[in-house]
């Protein structure tokens, strides 16, 4: 009995989707390896597929940027739709928070990206398209129940689980988890106090804290 035509088209676009998944993959350890210099052939390796593979998916470095900020940040959005499901709006936040530092301290890649101009834009776009929005409900939900201290910004968010990535990549060697110890600190300076003072001074915008993640690489 010959296989039905769904049966005979879905193995070959599984084997793609298992392709494309190897380069991203690849792309985001070489990126954080070797910096925004890597080159399509050095994924390849990575990936262990021909060039030609890689090409005839991504058919220029720009267009794997490009696919990466998409898979980053669905990834970052994910994050965010799964927090209301947790507890109270302050711990749905904390909790977000935590997940979006482990996401960065397990992935340098994301970083990686904002090296380049053309990453960052398209990043930047995303972010503010996305993934802010749902970070600000959030933030908007805890101040309201005063479960959050105030003056907090969805952009200084990203901005913490960058701080955090950066311990991480500085400790990795010595102790993969350390990161979560100043995580944590960071995270339980969110709650409200009546003992602390109004955060100062004002924050960056939301352009000036991307173009500084991009010159930290």
């Amino acid at each position: 009995m010959a296989p039905s035509s769904s049966t005979s088209t879905r193995a070959p676009r599984a084997d793609a989707e298992r392709n494309r998944r190897r380069v991203l993959d690849a792309a985001t350890r070489v990126f954080a390896d070797v910096g925004a210099d890597a080159t399509l052939n050095d994924v390849a390796r990575a990936a262990g597929v021909g060039v030609a593979t890689v090409y005839r998916k991504f058919p220029d470095k720009t267009a794997l940027l490009d696919a990466l900020v998409e898979d980053k940040v669905e990834a970052l959005v994910r994050l965010v739709e799964a927090a209301p499901a947790q507890r109270g709006p302050g711990e749905a936040f904390r909790d977000f928070l935590l997940a979006l530092m482990e996401q960065r301290a397990g992935d340098r890649g994301l970083e990686v990206v904002l090296t380049s101009p053309t990453g960052r834009s398209h990043f930047t776009a995303e972010l503010q398209r996305r993934l802010l929005p749902g970070v600000d409900d959030l933030i908007d939900r805890a101040v309201r129940a005063g479960q959050l201290r105030p003056g907090l910004s969805s952009h200084e968010v990203c901005l913490l689980a960058f701080m955090v990535g950066k311990v991480a990549d500085v400790t990795r060697s010595d102790d993969p988890r350390v990161w979560r110890r100043y995580a944590q600190l960071l995270i339980d300076g969110t709650r409200p106090s009546h003992d602390v003072e109004a955060l100062t001074p004002r924050p960056l915008s939301f352009d000036a804290t991307t173009a500084a993640l991009g010159r930290s690489v």
